[in-house]
């Protein structure tokens, strides 16, 4: 039968099987697992002879606001009859078969932490899930990009691609990549779907709502993605334990130009050593993944302001302890109170969470060149202007638009920060003390 499958002239009607089995409903989504669905000229086919339609399938929470989060869209896959096979009457095609593979939208994600984190994630527990590609070494299918992608090109974001590659051991590939053509790609397995759904009228905390709502994002998943990427990099889990007699603290700082770089951030190294902790900052820019995630491995506690790094916080060992830095305009105007705290909770590795809130509006120092060429700072009087610059102040009231691109654009993009220093000692003696004796 395999045989005839792969001939598919008229394989529907030679007795392939062909199937579409959906489960999952209400805050869960759908996990859809095609049989014997195909690839041909970019577009996928779903073959029958029943009048159906593909359900549309939301692909993750953060999606719903990402630039490049489209949902899983009923036209990235076409019902069409056995009669009407598009390729039926080709010169010149070749017929290759996939065993197994996962349909993805945007696998670029812009940033280490949509990249790895979210997308990761779903992608792997949706391969775990629908096609038993739970470790390392079972995880072969082919990875497929509805949006364009191409992994030679990674915008900056090498690790984010060697995570997408320790995925499964294929190439990730776009659905218009020219290694395509001319082919029909028969596969015999295609998982699709997983996302989650709020219904907004039950809940103040959409955000909230739809993280708690994902199963991708619980213990068996995001634990089993981790263990994965390990295994793929060849990081040993818990190489380096945790301890408050040698402690090994990790300083991440972040470029001064892009934004949310720590201005005194030697003078915060001599306040840790001075508890007679070992520190180190560094930089990830251009690392590659397994640098950072050996780096992790040996840190037991990690200090960084909020960002892409958190990414980072699943090659921590069990029982270390996180200090996540937020300027109070971002915090309170940006984010759910508690939003990284969960991210943590989500590895079964007792990470002891502290998130250090500044609290001074001058602790902020903004970037002229990004902020002065902005047009909606360019419309402020000169009143606002003034007070933004000599105070800290964001003009407009509180959660308006005005404020809301205040915080955003040029506090949490544009801003480099002071961090308090009596906090700073404050906060890690808790992370420290959280440390195994």
């Amino acid at each position: 039968m395999l045989e005839i499958c792969l001939a598919f002239r008229s394989a529907a009607q030679l007795g392939c099987v062909y199937g579409m089995q959906c489960t999952g409903k209400g805050h869960f989504g759908l996990l859809c697992l095609f049989h014997n669905l195909v690839l041909w000229q970019k577009q996928f086919y779903y073959i029958t002879s029943e009048e159906i339609s593909i359900p549309e399938v939301r692909e993750g929470w953060h999606l719903s606001w990402h630039p490049r989060g489209k949902a899983m869209l009923p036209e990235h896959i076409k019902v069409v009859s056995p009669s009407a096979l598009p390729w039926e009457h080709e010169q010149g095609v070749q017929t290759k078969y996939l065993d197994q593979a996962l349909i993805y939208n945007w696998l670029d994600q812009g940033n280490m932490f949509h990249q790895m984190m979210e997308a990761g994630n779903f992608i792997y527990a949706t391969a775990c899930r629908l096609l038993d590609a739970c470790t390392h070494d079972t995880s072969h299918y082919q990875l497929f990009a509805t949006g364009y992608f191409e992994f030679a090109n990674d915008n900056g974001l090498p690790a984010a691609h060697e995570s997408l590659q320790c995925l499964t051991s294929r190439m990730p590939r776009w659905i218009e990549d020219p290694y395509w053509d001319d082919q029909v790609v028969v596969i015999g397995k295609t998982a699709v779907g997983l996302g989650g759904h709020c219904d907004e009228s039950e809940h103040q905390d959409k955000l909230q709502c739809e993280w708690d709502s994902i199963s991708y994002m619980q213990n068996e998943y995001t634990s089993g993605h981790r263990q994965l990427l390990l295994d793929c990099l060849g990081v040993r889990d818990e190489s380096s334990k945790p301890s408050q007699q040698q402690t090994k603290v990790t300083i991440m700082q972040r470029l001064l130009a892009k934004g949310r770089s720590m201005l005194n951030i030697l003078e915060m190294k001599s306040a840790i050593a001075a508890t007679g902790a070992e520190v180190q900052i560094v930089n990830m820019e251009g690392k590659t993944l397994k640098w950072q995630a050996e780096l992790l491995a040996h840190s037991h506690v990690y200090i960084l302001v909020h960002g892409a790094a958190m990414a980072l916080y699943m090659f921590l060992p069990k029982h270390a302890a996180i200090i996540e830095i937020q300027h109070h305009y971002a915090h309170s105007a940006v984010y759910p109170s508690d939003m990284h705290q969960r991210t943590v909770t989500r590895y079964d590795m007792d990470y002891h969470h502290e998130l250090l809130i500044t609290q001074k509006s001058t602790d902020i120092s903004l970037q002229k060149e990004k902020v002065l060429k902005d047009e909606v700072y360019q419309k402020l009087t000169c009143g606002e202007q003034l007070q933004l610059w000599e105070q800290g102040l964001c003009p407009g009231e509180k959660d308006d638009k005005l404020q809301q691109h205040c915080v955003k654009q040029w506090i949490f993009l544009a801003g480099n920060m002071m961090v308090d220093l009596r906090m700073l000692k404050e906060t890690y003696h808790r992370a420290w003390q959280a440390l195994p004796a």
